[in-house]
């Protein structure tokens, strides 16, 4: 098990297993895989902005930086955060926060919804092999 992933499907990097490679890499070392993480993060956070969609790539994109299921699960869950965490900071901001709490059962859905799609949208990690993880994770 010494050898990467790059040694088992290759180099080539406009190859789907180049490609593979270059992911498991940042996966696995935790410097690439935070920024991977912000990254994915930040454009799910746009994408969610457009469409409700982009909370289920949101949470595939985040899910798709963490080397184990378990911790895409989590860091799609943590995505769903997020979302709810701007989407209160942009209606504090238009002053709107006091009506959009007292919604009542509206609220308690916009409330688990950022929570189900973000680690449903994760789950997309179960597509590709665990990544090993580092002992400095």
């Amino acid at each position: 098990m010494s050898e990467s992933l790059a040694d088992v499907f290759g180099t080539d990097d406009d190859s789907p297993e180049g490609l593979r490679a270059r992911l498991y890499d940042a996966q696995t070392s935790p410097r690439e895989r935070w920024a991977l993480t912000v990254t994915a993060t930040a454009l799910g956070l746009a994408l969610a902005t457009v469409h409700w969609a982009g909370l289920l790539v949101g949470g595939a994109l985040v899910g798709f930086a963490q080397p184990t299921l378990r911790r895409a699960l989590v860091a799609g869950f943590a995505f769903g955060g997020v979302v709810l965490l701007a989407a209160g900071v942009q209606f504090a901001l238009a002053g709107t926060l006091d009506a959009s709490l007292a919604m009542g059962q509206l609220l308690a859905v916009g409330v688990a919804i950022p929570f189900v799609a973000g680690p449903l949208g994760a789950t997309a990690r179960g597509l590709v092999p665990d990544a090993s993880l580092s002992d400095d994770s």
